[in-house]
C-alpha cells in the first residue's frame, strides 16, 4: 500500500495499532469479561468492575466478535485493558504532528521577560525578607529554572534568584512582548550552519552558512528552521542558530547603585550648565501671554489640576525612570503637541489619549487599566520620583527640548529618518 504523504501513513499505523490492540485484549480476557468500546454515557457500577450500563452493548459485543473491529474516534485513546476509555485533548492529527515533532517550540518557553513599571526584584529566596540580589527593568528577559505558583527561579544578566509571577510574563504572551520591545535577530553560531535539502541530517547538504551572519528564518519544524539558500529554500538545525530581541537583563544591586551615582552626577552638571539658560527661558516666560513655540522660550500654559496630574501620570509612566532632565523633555513633548498647528489635538488629555501615540496608555479612547493604576496614585506619589514636580515645570514655561514633538527608546531610533534629533539619558527626542 502507498501512501501519498507522510502525515497519512502514520495516521493509518496508529489507527491499526489500536484496533490490534483491541483485539488482542479482547482474546486476552475471559468469557465473562466481555467488553464493549463505546464512548461513556454514565457513571461506571460502584465495585469499580467497569462495566458500563449503556443499552445496547451485546449487541456491541456480538458485532465485536463477528468482524474483529472496534470503532474508535479520532479523541479516544483507549487504555491497555479496555475497561477505561480516556478524551485526551488532542486529535488525533495533533498528536501525529507531536509525535511527528511538527509542534515546534517559541523562543521563549523557557524564558520570561519582565512586565512592570517598578524595578523588579532578584531574591535569594521565594520571601521578601531575603537579600536583593539585583534588579530587573520593563522588558529585560531572563531564563526560567523553576516555575512555582506564586515565585519562579530564574536566571538573568549572571544572577539566579527568584521573582514574583505577577510581574513577569511567560511564553507565548513573552514572544509577544519581546517582539514589541525589541528587534528579532537570527544569528549563525560559532562553527557556521549546514544548509540541508530537506528538515533532516540524512538528507543531501547544499552548503553552509558562516558564523556570524544573519538569516531570515522563513518557518520552523521538526527542529529546523527554514531559510532561503541561493534562491532555493534549505533547512538549518536551530540549535545552529542564535535567537535575539536585544532585550536587556537583570543587573547587580552594585552595578545599579553605580550607575545611579553616575547618572546623578550627570544630570547635576547638565543642570548647572544649563541653569543660565533656564532661568533666562523662565523670566521670558513670564512676560509672554501667547502659545507659539520660540527656540526654547514658550509661554506659560493654564493648566486645571486634573491636567497638571495627568501630565505628571504620563511622565511617570514614559520616563519616571529617567533623571530630571528626561521626566522635562517628556512633559515638554507634550505641550509642543498641544501648541502646535500639526497636531488635531489641542488639549493634554487629548494628546496622550490619542491612537498609538502613547503605547498602552488608552483603550477606545479611555485610560487603559494598566494607566488607571498611574492616575490612581497621588502627587505626592507621583512626585516620589520627581514626576509632578517635572510636569509642573514643564508648564510653567521651562522647555529643554525646543519645539520636539517626538520621542522614541534610543536603542530603537532610526536618526537617518529624523530631520533634527537630541539625545537626552535614555530617549532620543526628534522631528521628522
Amino acid at each position: 500500500m502507498r501512501f501519498k504523504s507522510r502525515k497519512a501513513a502514520v495516521l493509518t499505523v496508529l489507527a491499526l495499532l489500536l484496533v490490534v490492540q483491541a483485539v488482542f485484549s479482547g482474546i486476552n480476557a475471559s468469557d465473562s469479561r466481555t467488553v464493549t468500546v463505546a464512548e461513556v454515557q454514565g457513571d461506571k457500577t460502584a465495585d469499580g468492575s467497569g462495566t458500563e450500563a449503556a443499552e445496547g452493548s451485546t449487541q456491541g459485543a456480538e458485532s465485536q466478535t463477528e468482524d474483529n473491529t472496534v470503532s474508535i474516534t479520532e479523541e479516544e485513546v483507549v487504555s491497555a485493558d479496555l475497561n477505561v476509555v480516556y478524551r485526551s485533548t488532542l486529535t488525533l492529527t495533533e498528536a501525529v504532528d507531536k509525535f511527528e515533532g511538527n509542534i515546534d517550540k517559541g523562543d521563549y518557553d523557557n524564558k520570561i521577560v519582565s512586565y512592570t513599571n517598578e524595578r523588579l526584584c532578584i531574591y535569594e529566596e521565594p520571601d521578601f525578607q531575603s537579600e536583593i540580589l539585583g534588579v530587573m527593568y520593563l522588558g529585560s528577559e531572563g531564563e526560567v529554572l523553576e516555575t512555582g505558583k506564586e515565585w519562579s527561579k530564574i536566571t538573568s544578566g549572571g544572577i539566579t534568584g527568584y521573582v514574583r509571577n505577577v510581574s513577569i510574563l511567560f511564553g507565548k504572551e513573552a514572544d509577544v512582548i519581546a517582539s514589541a520591545l525589541g528587534r528579532k535577530t537570527t544569528t549563525v553560531a560559532d562553527g557556521g550552519a549546514a544548509v540541508y535539502v530537506g528538515a533532516s541530517q540524512n538528507s543531501a547538504q547544499a552548503g553552509t552558512l558562516a558564523e556570524g551572519s544573519e538569516i531570515e528564518v522563513l518557518d520552523s519544524v521538526n527542529g529546523f528552521f527554514m531559510v532561503s539558500y541561493n534562491g532555493e529554500y534549505g533547512y538549518v538545525l536551530s540549535d545552529a542558530v542564535i535567537v535575539n530581541y536585544g532585550l536587556d537583563t537583570a543587573i547587580s544591586i552594585e552595578v545599579e547603585k553605580q550607575r545611579q551615582e553616575e547618572e546623578a552626577a550627570a544630570a547635576e552638571a547638565a543642570r548647572r550648565k544649563k541653569a543660565a539658560e533656564e532661568a533666562a527661558a523662565a523670566a521670558a516666560a513670564a512676560k509672554q501671554n501667547s502659545s507659539v513655540t520660540t527656540g526654547s522660550v514658550r509661554g506659560a500654559y493654564a493648566a486645571t489640576e486634573e491636567e497638571i496630574h495627568l501630565l505628571a501620570a504620563i511622565v511617570y509612566w514614559e520616563s519616571g525612570w529617567e533623571p530630571a532632565e528626561g521626566q522635562l523633555a517628556v512633559a515638554n513633548v507634550v505641550l509642543n503637541r498641544v501648541l502646535s498647528s500639526r497636531f488635531a489635538q489641542n488639549t493634554i488629555a487629548s494628546v496622550i489619549y490619542a491612537p498609538g501615540q502613547f503605547t498602552g496608555v488608552a483603550e477606545n479612547g479611555a485610560p487603559s487599566a494598566r494607566f488607571q493604576q498611574v492616575l490612581n496614585m497621588s502627587n505626592e506619589q507621583l512626585n516620589a520620583r520627581g514626576c509632578y514636580d517635572a510636569a509642573v515645570k514643564a508648564l510653567s514655561g521651562v522647555n529643554n527640548i525646543d519645539d520636539y514633538a517626538f520621542f522614541i527608546s534610543v536603542k530603537k531610533a532610526n536618526y537617518g529618518r529624523y530631520t533634527k534629533y537630541t539625545i537626552i539619558n535614555n530617549h532620543c527626542f526628534y522631528m521628522f
